[in-house]
């Protein structure tokens, strides 16, 4: 039950609790308040018993109120430290006031903009040119900066700590996005690993393995592991066993490849490898379980509790099927496809080591027009090792801030950490650098969901953590338009455009998007062809003046050529000399 009555005496006597003498001294505090005639039933103010149950029963009134109105009261010391503290340092007068007119309604006028003091302050308050107060104006009048100077004494430290408290108060939708992604979020297997290595050992010595596979088991050597380890058949089938692949050239005492499935020189390697064993039924036992919880989760979805950042129709909207054009990312017009809200860009950076794939150097990636895929959003840049300042120099260019930075730890078929990578000129590189670069100031990002590391095992040459995908996902929406640039085959996925010059054909349902391509592909084609003729014509040229270069240093050709001359003179001497005759006879004829 609140005591409306302290409630009174905290809003009236509040500038002399705080001031001295009594400097929010509890004991000083409670004399004032019974001497005030606030609680009829005390008389007295000797040391005697009855006076010290009223004193408790006056620090529980002030609970309830803290209780009610939270931060309206506010102690030297912290209540975990002591039992009770002793001195009152801050009241927030107007959450009193409204305490208190929850009992007696309209007793005070609550008025946030009449008094003088605030007039002063909207006009001191510095404001943008659309005429609305600035971040630091709008916190002040929250923290009525002039009332709380004036009519309470209290210091700028103190205020200022209220205000820091108040900035390190997260915002709800930052708690509501955490549980909307960890309901609606769909779940992948996980079975667990064994980490008994004598079960490993038992298992090397009763399976069958053929061409790197395990064929069979031996139950009965199984069963006898069992008499003397209750327990491993269970273990078997419960979680993930890795098996030793014995070689005849494998040397034990090397201990196990840094490599281990990734390892090139698998049938030749000396160092010890390990097979994967699951059974069937645990498979199938997963497989059922991962997927009742996704239903489950399927059901969450339908309650949109909390839409931030997510479309309207999120719970009855399907994604689009997987999109991609197959194309040389250098040379493709950017323009084609469009605005998109994430994009993930894995460039093939020239690192100056044998590759299976061929590379870009640096100026070829700095100048693609990624700026023209996004008006305002978030980008995802692989970086290597020495490209991270490049990486970041060239998102600035595009038009990006880096905000945040996610490292990939990469992990082995067993789990670990990697020691040895392929990868450093100085050190082995265990890991790899993602940038994150934001455009412009998008109000529909969720925050504050995932964290900057991703740990997960290493597959092929180059192909990145599926996780990155279910990030951005929840960064900017199921929904959302998104890019991969410079993917594969196995980068495709619902909701996704993917273009690179790995993918195999073409697939797209956006129709205005198909339409560019078409003319896009129609232009290339007939620039093409044009320059095909044109290199036709050259070459013709070329083959006939190198033709009549070669006739010229032929013998025969020359010889050929004089003849013809000289009858040709022969045959002109002739013809004048006839002329000459007919002219003479029509002379004479006359």
């Amino acid at each position: 039950m609140i005591n409306d009555k302290l409630v009174l005496f905290l809003i009236q006597n509040y500038d002399d609790v705080l001031r001295a003498p009594l400097s929010g001294q509890l004991k000083d505090v409670y004399s004032l308040y019974v001497s005030g005639g606030y609680e009829d039933c005390i008389k007295d103010l000797g040391s005697g018993q009855e006076s010290l149950l009223q004193f408790e029963k006056f620090w529980d009134d002030l609970k309830d109120i803290i209780f009610a109105t939270p931060k309206s009261i506010q102690f030297e010391q912290n209540l975990l430290v002591a039992e009770r503290p002793e001195k009152i340092i801050f009241l927030d007068v107007f959450s009193l006031k409204i305490l208190y007119n929850k009992f007696h309604p309209f007793y005070y006028a609550l008025k946030s903009s009449s008094s003088s003091s605030d007039m002063k302050m909207s006009s001191v308050t510095p404001k943008t040119d659309s005429g609305e107060p600035q971040l630091l104006g709008r916190l002040l009048n929250v923290l009525n900066w002039d009332d709380n100077v004036k009519n309470q004494g209290l210091p700028r430290e103190q205020l200022s700590n209220r205000l820091q408290n108040l900035l390190r108060e997260k915002p709800s939708s930052f708690q509501l996005g955490r549980e909307r992604a960890k309901y609606t979020t769909k779940v992948i297997e996980y079975i667990p690993i064994c980490s008994d290595y004598s079960h490993a050992s038992f298992l090397s010595t009763s399976v069958y393995i053929v061409n790197n596979k395990i064929v069979s088991l031996q139950w009965s050597k199984i069963s006898a592991c069992q008499e003397n380890h209750p327990g491993f058949i269970e273990c078997i089938q419960s979680k993930i066993h890795f098996i030793p692949n014995i070689k005849p050239q494998t040397d034990i005492s090397l201990g196990d490849c840094s490599y281990l499935d990734t390892c090139h020189k698998l049938n030749t390697c000396r160092y010890v490898h390990y097979l994967q064993y699951i059974p069937s039924c645990l498979q199938e036992r997963a497989h059922h379980d991962t997927a009742s919880q996704n239903k489950e989760i399927e059901s969450n979805v339908l309650t949109p509790f909390y839409t931030l950042g997510n479309c309207s129709a999120h719970s009855i909207k399907k994604a689009l099927p997987a999109q991609w054009i197959r194309c040389d990312v250098r040379k493709f017009d950017f323009k084609i496809l469009g605005k998109f809200s994430v994009v993930i860009a894995d460039p093939a950076w020239n690192i100056h080591m044998n590759l299976p794939y061929g590379t870009c150097n640096d100026i070829e990636l700095l100048g693609l027009p990624l700026h023209e895929l996004q008006d305002e959003g978030i980008i995802f840049l692989w970086v290597t090792g020495r490209a991270i300042e490049l990486g970041k120099e060239s998102l600035n260019n595009w038009g990006y801030k880096v905000i945040n930075e996610v490292s990939w730890i990469k992990t082995n078929q067993l789990g670990r950490t990697i020691v040895t990578g392929r990868t450093g000129h100085w050190l082995n590189h265990s890991k790899e650098h993602l940038l994150v670069g934001l455009k412009g100031d998008p109000k529909w990002i969720n925050k504050h969901i995932d964290i900057d590391l991703i740990v997960s095992m290493t597959r092929e040459t180059s192909r990145k953590p599926d996780e990155l995908y279910g990030i951005a996902e929840r960064l900017a929406g199921t929904h959302a338009r998104k890019l991969e640039i410079f993917g594969r085959d196995h980068n495709t996925r619902p909701g996704w455009f993917t273009i690179g010059n790995q993918v195999t054909g073409n697939r797209i349902y956006e129709m205005d998007v198909e339409r560019k391509c078409q003319e896009f592909i129609k232009n290339k084609n007939n620039s093409h062809n044009t320059g095909t003729k044109k290199s036709d014509k050259k070459s013709n040229s070329k083959f006939q003046q190198q033709q009549y270069w070669n006739n010229i240093n032929n013998s025969n050709y020359r010889t050929e050529i004089k003849q013809k001359n000289s009858n040709k003179n022969q045959t002109g001497f002739e013809s004048t000399q006839q002329q000459f005759q007919t002219l003479n006879n029509l002379y004479f004829a006359q």
